[in-house]
């Protein structure tokens, strides 16, 4: 009798890929929209409380509808190319766009640059959030309490009982000169 030799067992070793489904990522990113609009709209009134430099209503609505076109751009590129790719061509093309339009409204080219580079800091904050499903709530928890920080920092001496600075009115004229001695 011939004993039992042991026989390797074949094994097979399966593993699951879950593919990045563009719209499942486009829909994540909306719903850090309104993070977008809160953050930017707060840096415009803070600029505004601060430099003491009026943005009508309409300025607001037009970086407003900036922003929300990202989502439109994201959505539709990401149909035909990679998501990756989408959200760099719709965030640089938003974000320059912004950028321009900023440094008209904010009458200077270095402010217009700045809020570029804030918005450039959040869509990158925002993608960061995005690719990493697994710590999203807690590096997004510490966006916000950088952010909140990082606002009453700045924004600790201001008194907020004056309202919207108003431009203070021109000086008056100076008064007519009289007799010169002639």
């Amino acid at each position: 009798m011939e004993s039992n030799p042991v026989k390797p067992i074949d094994l097979m070793n399966v593993s699951l890929l879950t593919p990045i489904d563009p719209y499942k990522l486009s829909d994540r990113a909306t719903k850090y929209g309104i993070l977008f609009v809160v953050l930017t709209f707060g840096g415009f009134f803070l600029f505004e409380m601060m430099k003491e430099l009026p943005i009508h209503p309409v300025q607001y609505l037009l970086v407003g509808f900036g922003l929300a076109i990202f989502f439109l751009l994201l959505v539709s590129f990401s149909e035909h190319i990679s998501f990756t790719l989408s959200y760099l061509i719709a965030s640089v093309a938003c974000i320059g766009l912004l950028t321009f339009y900023l440094s008209y409204v904010l009458r200077s080219v270095t402010r217009g640059v700045g809020f570029g580079a804030m918005l450039t800091v959040l869509y990158a904050a925002v993608y960061g959030l995005l690719i990493s499903e697994d710590n999203a709530l807690i590096l997004g928890s510490l966006m916000l309490f950088t952010v909140l920080a990082a606002v009453m920092v700045v924004t600790r001496k201001v008194d907020w009982y004056k309202g919207v600075v108003t431009p203070p009115p021109p000086p008056p004229p100076p008064p007519p000169m009289q007799g010169m001695g002639l």
